[in-house]
């Protein structure tokens, strides 16, 4: 059997993800387990997908101008043109000649023999007219330069510069086209950072501590987690630095009755099972039934042992915990759209129909979850996106429903970074958000609720 080249295998994944709407990041990981192919290889397959992906938009304006019916050409050819254009205008390393080359023998692995002459064309005339692209400017056209440089779509870049103002929203959109670092929460149970960054360093793993929790690691560069040192023995499991704020600000305590409402696939619940030194009872919830097997490895690999892992839908949870949860966490579903820099395809299939969808399922978790909470007990919301009606706004009309639910300054439980005036202001009135290009992290929301009554 023929080893795949790397980029048969980055474009198996492209049509995987445009045309059966597969998941970028676990196709990928999928692909790249079975391929064998070699760490540089491997390299090269995660660049040219989540490349191609991250800039499409620009890709085909580029294509668009030298294709004389842009419209004509049959998505497959114009997928592997997107492939070879990426290589000819954004890897330095790559000659034009290979890319050329090789993404024409791809179209004749691929039986698309009948297209070769189409994109070999194409991309040789790319090569000899890159420099003449009109890209537009960002001083004359800001929505276009976000639009079709950046490759973000325009309905979100028009909501980003009505919310953020230009500066703020060209910042976003430029981090979402960088590739997301890897970030490790180290396990409190069985280790402490400083021993595992050593035992990294000793394996020739390059990592730092994160600003955003003591328990935080970011690698320098991409890994095989499942590889490192320490995975086997539960000393750490995967999580965005943002996503390690959430936990803290739960506070669960030894002996605390602790819900995790949507909690798949357990990144947060095991976090606050090692922050209650695994002594609260954690019950983990999760609508799909098939993302429960991941929560109890989760916790098997990590030795945690308080976790009740339960198929509830929280919009209907069980009348027994009624009035009877000190702590309850609820990551809701959500646009995702403060994950674009791990998701880039997200930003072609979320619609704005999808929020007004979103918001109301929102809603509808809230309303059911937070009659378990007991009197002086708390409610912590949160979301991996940027979107007022999905976090502020969700808030905001939540206590207006529930006046018996009050916000509760957010300062003490957040980690010690420089945060501006507005960020202090933000949290002394119980939310915080953070924009994905502040600390170099996934966008994130987070909010804390008391229950008065």
């Amino acid at each position: 059997m023929m080893q795949p080249s790397p980029r048969g295998v980055a474009l198996d994944v492209l049509n995987a993800v445009e045309e059966r709407k597969a998941y970028a990041n676990l196709q990928l990981a999928h692909a790249l387990e079975g391929s064998g192919l070699q760490r540089l290889d491997r390299g090269l397959v995660s660049e040219l997908v989540l490349g191609v992906l991250r800039r499409q938009n620009a890709l085909d304006f580029a294509l668009d101008g030298l294709l004389k019916r842009p419209g004509g050409v049959p998505t497959d050819a114009r997928r592997l043109l997107r492939l070879g254009a990426y290589q000819i205008l954004y890897l330095d390393r790559i000659p034009d000649a290979v890319a050329c080359h090789e993404t024409v023998e791809l179209a004749k692995q691929a039986g698309l023999g009948r297209l070769t002459s189409l994109i070999n064309g194409v991309l040789r005339q790319l090569v000899r007219r890159r420099d003449e692209i009109p890209w537009p400017r960002w001083e004359d056209k800001p929505v276009e330069h976000l639009t079709v440089v950046e490759s973000h779509p325009e309905w979100l870049v028009r909501r980003w510069l009505k919310q953020f103002g230009a500066e703020r929203t060209r910042a976003i959109c430029q981090v979402n086209n960088q590739p997301a670092a890897v970030s490790l929460r180290v396990n409190g149970l069985r280790a402490n950072r400083d021993a595992f960054l050593q035992q990294l360093a000793e394996a020739g793993v390059e990592a730092v501590p994160s600003a955003l929790h003591g328990m935080g690691v970011r690698l320098a560069s991409a890994s095989a987690v499942t590889r490192l040192p320490g995975f086997a023995e539960g000393l750490f499991t995967v999580q965005d630095e943002s996503s390690m704020v959430v936990a803290p600000v739960v506070d669960p305590q030894p002996g605390e009755i602790v819900v995790d409402a949507c909690a798949a696939p357990g990144g947060k619940t095991t976090h606050m099972a090692e922050r209650s030194g695994d002594k609260a009872t954690i019950h983990s919830w999760d609508i799909h039934p098939h993302k429960l097997g991941l929560i109890r490895e989760n916790c098997r690999r990590l030795g945690i042992e308080c976790v009740q892992v339960e198929a509830i839908d929280a919009r209907h949870p069980a009348e027994a915990l009624r009035g009877e949860v000190d702590c309850l966490l609820l990551d809701a579903p959500c646009s995702g759209l403060g994950v674009l820099r791990r998701k880039p395809e997200l930003r072609y299939r979320i619609s704005e129909a999808d929020l007004v969808r979103l918001r109301e399922l929102q809603r509808e978790l809230l309303d059911g979850a937070a009659p378990l909470v007991k009197p002086g007990g708390v409610l912590v919301y949160s979301t991996c996106t940027i979107e007022p009606e999905e976090n502020f706004q969700q808030v905001k009309d939540f206590l207006q429903r529930h006046p018996d639910f009050g916000a509760e300054d957010l300062s003490p439980f957040l980690p010690d970074l420089d945060f501006t005036e507005e960020e202090k202001r933000q949290s002394a009135k119980g939310y915080f958000q953070i924009l994905p290009h502040r600390f170099q992290t996934d966008g994130f929301f987070v909010a804390r609720l008391r229950r008065r009554s």
